[in-house]
C-alpha cells in the first residue's frame, strides 16, 4: 500500500503587500505552514499568463489549496484558513453575532482603510502628486477616528475578548500607513494603545509585518521626492 502525503498550501505573496502579510501572520497564529511563493512585480510576474490563471485580476495574495483548490482575497482567505485549520474559532468565532462584528470591521479594513493606500498609490505614484492630497488626509484621518471609536474599551476589534483576524488585518494596513500619516497619540490613544499590544502579540512582528510595511512607504516617499524634483524643475523653466 502506498502512503501520500499532501503537499502544504501556496501562497503567493509579496511582503510590500498588507493583505498579503496579513494571511502570513494568520498563518503562524494558528500554526499552519504554508509554502509561501514570492511575487516579483519588478518583473511582473503578476501579469503572467500562469499568474492570471491563478488570479484574473493580478492581485496578490492567493491561497492555493493542497487539493489545488484557489482562494483570492485576503479577508476570505484569513477566514478559511482559521475555520480549517486553527485548533478553535477564537480567531473567527462561529457564534453569527461575533462573527458579524468581525466581519464588519473586515470590510471596514477594505472599504474604509485599506482605501486610504489605494489612494495614496493612485496619487503618489501614478499620479505624479509630490505632497499628499487633502482628500487622503481627510481619509486617512476619518480612517483613525472611526477605528478610535470602534475600539472603545475592548482591548481588540469587533467587541472582542482576543486576537481575531480583524485585527490582523487592521494592523498590517495600519503599520504602513502610520509610517507615512503617524497616528496622533493625544488624538487616538485607544489606537496607538492597540498598535503598541499588536507588536508583542503578533508574530514575526519585524521581519514580516514592519520589514514590508517599510518596503511600500519607501516606495512611497521615493516616488513623491521624485515628483516634487519635476514639479520643481517645471516650474524654474516656465
Amino acid at each position: 500500500m502506498h502512503t501520500y502525503v499532501m503537499s502544504k498550501p501556496a501562497l503567493y505573496y509579496s511582503l510590500f503587500s498588507p493583505p498579503a502579510r496579513a494571511c502570513i501572520l494568520t498563518a503562524k497564529l494558528i500554526g499552519l505552514e504554508l509554502d509561501l511563493k514570492l511575487v516579483d512585480f519588478a518583473s511582473k510576474q503578476h501579469l503572467t499568463p500562469e499568474y492570471l490563471a491563478l488570479n484574473p485580476q493580478h492581485q496578490i495574495p492567493v491561497f492555493v489549496e493542497a487539493d489545488n483548490e484557489i482562494f483570492i482575497d485576503s479577508h476570505a482567505i484569513m477566514a478559511y484558513m482559521v475555520s480549517k485549520y486553527a485548533n478553535n474559532d477564537d480567531m473567527y468565532p462561529k457564534d453569527l453575532k461575533k462573527r458579524a462584528r468581525i466581519d464588519h470591521m473586515l470590510h471596514f479594513e477594505n472599504g474604509v482603510l485599506f482605501q486610504v493606500i489605494k489612494d495614496m498609490v493612485r496619487r503618489n505614484i501614478y499620479g505624479g502628486e509630490a505632497e499628499f492630497n487633502p482628500v487622503t488626509l481627510e481619509m486617512c484621518s476619518n480612517a483613525y477616528s472611526f477605528l478610535e471609536s470602534f475600539l472603545g474599551d475592548s482591548p481588540f476589534f469587533g467587541n472582542s475578548a482576543v486576537l481575531t483576524i480583524a485585527d490582523v488585518c487592521l494592523n498590517t494596513t495600519l503599520v504602513t500607513l502610520d509610517l507615512l500619516i503617524p497616528v496622533d497619540d493625544k488624538k487616538h490613544p485607544r489606537l496607538r494603545a492597540w498598535m503598541e499590544r499588536m507588536k508583542t502579540l503578533l508574530p514575526s512582528y519585524e521581519d514580516v509585518n514592519l520589514s514590508g510595511a517599510k518596503v511600500l512607504c519607501d516606495r512611497i516617499k521615493k516616488t513623491m521626492r521624485g515628483n516634487k524634483i519635476k514639479a520643481d524643475s517645471i516650474t524654474e523653466y516656465d
